[in-house]
């Protein structure tokens, strides 16, 4: 049965992004960039289909918007691995304690994926002192970036 409800949400999803287009212009043009849209996945898997938000022209919230405590959680639906790796992470113990911490968006962001860089930049902005072992790493190649000491989802020092 879950199965089945997979494949009725999958091929409704392209549907729901043309719906929610017209008013978020630049977030379904962000969507449309990320590989989840190539696999069919859209607005409607994190958002709901929100009909009451489109009918009422914005005058009501979407169905979902996940807090930053719920991201691990709907982003593990699908990445269960990448979801039991993260929860046994320090960043996953300070998010649960409510503070704010990285997740699965901090790094791969929103609605587009994140450059490498970027996702560096990312970790210094609240990692603004880094030991001398780290100092300078993410900036000397586009391929060089905290997780190449640490790893990835539980940044552990490898």
């Amino acid at each position: 049965m879950r199965h089945l409800l997979w494949l009725l949400a999958l091929s409704v999803s392209g549907q729901v992004h043309q719906l929610c287009q017209p008013c978020h212009t630049e977030a379904a043009g962000d969507v449309e960039s990320h590989k989840h849209f190539a696999k069919q996945v859209s607005c409607d898997a994190c958002h709901g289909t929100s009909e009451k938000h489109r009918l009422a022209a914005g005058g009501a919230a979407p169905d979902r918007v996940a807090t930053r405590e719920q991201v691990p959680v709907l982003c593990g639906g699908c990445h269960v691995a990448e979801r039991k790796s993260y929860e046994t992470s320090a960043h996953a113990k300070v998010l649960a304690a409510g503070q704010k911490s990285a997740h699965c968006a901090t790094c791969h962001g929103n609605h587009a994926p994140r450059p490498l860089a970027a996702m560096a930049a990312r970790c210094q902005s609240c990692h603004t002192t880094l030991p001398a072992a780290c100092a300078g790493k993410p900036r000397v190649a586009a391929r060089v970036s905290c997780a190449g000491c640490h790893t990835v989802h539980t940044f552990a020092k490898r």
